[in-house]
């Protein structure tokens, strides 16, 4: 995700907020509130002040992110403060806090999870309310309590979502303990303010959906909540690469054979410090639950109030957020959008270094006793000062792992030659002028199919890597990163075309230049390449690192409008940015044909249809406006379906039937794979072999979207594979 948290920071910079950002999405603009960030307002608000002293928004992203240490370290201290920790040891857990793991794990990736300082706020507020501590009188501690709250409300979707899943438990667990109204009432006031807070930060996105309905195509799964979730095992193994030669490989090895590929929740790890803080809880809770009053040492910890609310903050924060827990009902029932659970690690690791704060105020207290009739209490104090200073270091070194070091020299690389490149193009175009980037990746979180990525090409591996040149230009608009299921996502439509007649409705669209990532293409990457330049009958800007080509269109474009009328082009124009779309149907073997103008247009439908069953089967296909053919689809050799139509305004329906007998009648068509189905205007017919080489077939200009698999009720509930190797019940638009 760094790229699209650098595409956040440079789109304030340069446009003074991130909801809109007129130099992507071209020639529309984007428009962000579909993928609601609203949630973070107050880090962006801190991103914009630092914005005030420097427009380069690689060393504004930076400076955010070495804030959120300081930041996450004083609200941890605040918290352990208010809690009755001394000084000495609120600074060694706070320090301890934030030098988690987790945080050099999210770094700039994901730069706002890394700004965790609302956590330690909700965890005090958590804490307040089990054990009857009063935050809302008088007025001055009011004043601060609902100031908490909005800072809560506005740093952070997850760790927002997260206190108002515990505060509610803490209100529950403080009612039925005996706190009365007095709980009850001081529960909903927190709850009221930091929703009140987070639905005002997400109003534009709240009335933008109300306004335009539902996107569909970003959409959050419950198996997301499962694959996200906390794991006890995780919790408390070493960091990964830990600095003891025993357990470096330990936790790396134990991700490997668990995890294959992406773990998040193999870095919520506590440290050693934080696994005897959360062992000492769970040693509370276990001794409240047997009544071992009378073991030695056992007792005195569980029946010392102030441990029990943390030890029940480990036990509510790890019941919803485990695989399985209430996180996965809440999924189900509520809302998938809290995907990542496993983050409810941040609450747990404050209860455990709160613990350990306790733990050690306790041997300061102890040792002062002891100096009255045996040492100095000079003596105590060093021996209590040296005891903090061995916490803390061992905590430190061990938190620290080489695992998360970044390989500097790497990223320089990179970044340099994106610099030199995008100054070459800055170069030759004119500020203002529109790009047109090749491959098409929908935006945001490229190929997803029920939650899982799909990367259509391996070498291709992130779904924000289209964004670089936007990063790395100054006042051009590019065409990538208009939200897909959105009227403005046009180029989904083209990308399925031929590469011929995408660069065709690029021109008369009016881009002045191609930008081409060819590690989209992978092993055709030089087919597209040599193409292009055939195509174009220009030479290409090449990165230094070969990984980016610009090819300026203009040359093109001029002699496309010397070779047709302009209502040719015009018409071209209104096809390209407005274009028909089709897509797997809403209903079993069918697909949806959309056609956004107000009066029909004539087109031509494609696509490859194979039988998932074995053997063949005779099946009627019935187009908009009644007209049908029979065709009979094997499952050896996949047919390929071409047809002319007239799509009337709106969605009309391709469908796919059995017909079993005369009296019978027809039913969905069963075990179907239908993939790279396109559906192109009429208005594109004139162009198709504009500046062609002649009898040779164009390669597609981008990357083909995945399947849609229709599957009888008897069938496998798994996804049919299309022929592309790559599985969904649902695609793209086309």
């Amino acid at each position: 995700d760094t790229k699209f948290y650098f595409m956040l920071v440079k789109g304030i910079l340069d446009h003074g907020w991130y909801q809109t950002n007129s130099n992507l999405g071209a020639p529309f603009g984007q428009q962000l509130y579909d993928f609601p960030q609203g949630a973070d307002n107050l880090n962006f608000l801190m991103i914009k002040v630092l914005g005030l002293f420097t427009s380069n928004w690689a060393l504004v992203t930076n400076l955010f992110f070495l804030l959120t240490f300081p930041l996450t370290g004083l609200a941890a201290y605040h918290g352990f403060r208010q809690l009755d920790v001394s000084p000495p040891a609120a600074t060694v857990c706070s320090v301890l806090f934030a030098l988690l793991p987790y945080h050099f794990y999210r770094h700039e990736s994901q730069v706002l999870l890394s700004a965790y300082y609302s956590v330690p706020l909700t965890s005090y507020l958590f804490i307040s309310l089990v054990a009857g501590k009063p935050v809302l009188r008088p007025w001055k501690r009011s004043a601060l309590t609902l100031a908490t709250c909005v800072v809560i409300g506005s740093a952070g979707l997850y760790y927002a979502g997260f206190a108002l899943v515990l505060l509610p438990a803490a209100t529950i667990v403080a009612v039925i303990g005996g706190r009365g109204r007095r709980a009850l009432g001081t529960g909903l006031t927190l709850c009221l303010v930091i929703g009140a807070t987070l639905a005002f930060n997400l109003a534009p996105s709240i009335i933008y959906g109300h306004d335009h309905g539902p996107n569909t195509q970003i959409a959050r799964t419950p198996i997301e909540s499962e694959q996200l979730g906390l794991r006890l095992s995780t919790l408390l193994l070493p960091v990964q690469g830990d600095r003891l030669p025993l357990l470096s490989n330990l936790s790396i090895n134990y991700a490997a054979a668990t995890s294959p590929g992406y773990c998040e929740a193999c870095n919520e790890t506590l440290g050693i410090v934080g696994d005897g803080g959360f062992l000492a809880l769970c040693l509370v809770g276990l001794a409240a639950l047997v009544g071992v009053a009378g073991v030695a040492g056992a007792g005195r910890i569980a029946w010392e109030a102030r441990f029990r609310p943390a030890a029940l903050g480990i036990a509510v924060a790890f019941g919803i957020g485990t695989i399985g827990g209430v996180s996965a009902l809440i999924a189900y029932f509520v809302t998938p959008d809290l995907r990542g659970w496993n983050r409810l690690s941040l609450f747990i690791a404050f209860f455990s270094f709160l613990a350990v704060g306790m733990l050690l105020d306790g041997a300061g207290r102890r040792l002062r006793r002891r100096a009255a009739s045996r040492f100095p209490a000079r003596r105590a104090t060093a021996v209590w000062a040296i005891l903090l200073i061995v916490v803390l270091g061992i905590g430190a070194v061990d938190e620290t792992s080489d695992f998360y070091l970044v390989d500097y020299s790497i990223a320089a690389r990179a970044y340099q030659s994106d610099q030199s490149f995008g100054a070459q193009v800055d170069a030759q175009l004119p500020r203002g002028s529109d790009v047109f980037e090749l491959p098409y990746v929908p935006f945001p979180e490229g190929y997803h199919v029920a939650g899982v990525p799909i990367t259509p090409s391996q070498a291709f591996t992130t779904s924000y890597e289209m964004l670089r040149p936007y990063l790395n230009t100054t006042g051009l608009n590019f065409s990538l990163a208009a939200i897909k299921g959105r009227p403005s996502d046009w180029e989904s439509a083209l990308s399925a075309k031929p590469l011929n007649l995408a660069v065709a409705g690029a021109a008369a669209a009016g881009f002045s230049g191609i930008y081409v990532d060819p590690r989209g293409y992978g092993t055709g990457a030089p087919r597209v390449g040599a193409w292009l330049r055939q195509l174009l009958g220009v030479a290409p800007i090449v990165s230094r690192l070969g990984n980016a080509w610009f090819y300026d269109l203009r040359p093109y474009a001029r002699a496309l409008d010397a070779s047709a009328p302009p209502a040719a082009i015009a018409g071209l124009r209104h096809a390209t940015l407005y274009p028909l779309q089709v897509a797997c149907g809403s209903g079993p073997a069918e697909l949806d044909l959309t056609n956004p103008g107000p009066t029909a247009v004539q087109a031509s439908l494609s696509a490859t249809v194979a039988d998932g069953t074995p053997g063949s089967q005779p099946v009627v296909i019935t187009f908009p406006g009644g007209a049908a053919e029979r065709r009979t689809i094997y499952a050896a050799t996949p047919t390929l379906l071409q047809r002319r139509l007239v799509v009337p305004p709106g969605t009309s329906v391709v469908t796919f039937s059995t017909v079993a007998g005369p009296a019978v009648p027809s039913v969905p068509a069963a075990g179907l794979v239908i993939s790279d189905a396109t559906l192109t205007d009429a208005a594109f017919a004139p162009f198709r072999r504009f500046r062609t080489p002649a009898g040779r077939l164009a390669p597609q200009a981008g990357l083909i979207a995945p399947s849609c698999a229709v599957q009888s009720e008897a069938a496998s509930p798994s996804p049919t594979m299309s022929p592309t190797g790559r599985g969904s019940r649902r695609s793209s638009p086309a």
